[in-house]
């Protein structure tokens, strides 16, 4: 089929920020480097005073939205992007090279299963915030059902979540693409109720607006290569000083990709 996808990000990564806020062991929940309950309430309220508010640059966002039932966090995003169909569906669904589109991502292992459309996917990513580092693992049984759907159902017994699944819807729109993507996860670690819940959903929603901006981005940048540039190195995201990878910890936004 393909390689690593970005359903596996937003379904998977997005939510791995939640791990900001877990004192866990290392291994299937990730490992948050703080000592005690008390330095994790510090830790966590520094980062709620210093998050900004962002407007996605990503084509016209139309409506974005994370909302927490009980255990679980469901995340919404409407979105169309300057770009092709074909291309943006391409970026989406290139499961092998994920890290092109989330920064997180350190390895990507790819299975086989008896289903011939299917396809399971386990990647595994590192997270920063302020002081905080952890690991975090997710897996997950995706399933191209044609004219621009996706559909992914979460592993738990090798993921760092209950539960968890998402969609993608993608159309053409013209000479542009509308995207809808809708997932809903559990993480199976502890989250401090109310200003954890906070945080991870503002994460969250940072963490989309970043993912998108790189689909579009790289998408694009796929088309200019295809009418004829010769482009090895992608730089997706600009040097502005606030620009939302930087605010989120990623000093490296280069993007290397086959001629």
């Amino acid at each position: 089929m393909c390689s690593a996808i970005l359903a596996l990000l937003v379904a998977g990564s997005t939510w791995y920020f939640s791990g900001l806020l877990v004192e866990h062991q290392h291994g299937v929940a990730g490992k948050c480097r703080l000592s005690a309950w008390r330095s994790i309430t510090r830790a966590c309220t520094l980062v709620t005073l210093i998050l900004p508010s962002f407007i996605s640059t990503a084509g016209e966002i139309l409506e974005l939205s994370v909302i927490q039932e009980h255990d679980e966090y469901k995340l919404r995003i409407v979105a169309v992007l300057d770009a092709p169909e074909n291309y943006v569906y391409n970026v989406i669904t290139d499961y092998e090279h994920a890290y092109r589109i989330n920064p997180t991502i350190t390895s990507v292992d790819i299975f086989p299963t008896d289903d011939e459309n299917k396809v399971r996917v386990q990647h595994y990513s590192t997270h920063r915030i302020g002081p905080l580092s952890f690991d975090i693992t997710w897996a997950g049984d995706i399933v191209e059902t044609g004219h621009g759907g996706i559909h992914i159902t979460t592993v738990p017994e090798i993921s760092s979540f209950d539960s968890g699944s998402a969609l993608w819807e993608i159309n053409t729109l013209e000479d542009r693409t509308y995207v809808l993507h809708e997932s809903s996860m559990k993480p199976n670690f502890f989250i401090p109720p109310i200003i954890g819940s906070y945080i991870m959903k503002k994460y969250m929603e940072e963490e989309t607006l970043a993912i998108f901006d790189r689909i579009e981005r790289l998408a694009q940048i796929k088309l200019y290569r295809d009418l004829g540039e010769d482009l090895i190195q992608l730089k997706l995201v600009s040097d502005e000083k606030n620009n939302r990878l930087t605010r989120l910890g990623y000093e490296e936004n280069i993007v290397e990709i086959d001629q």
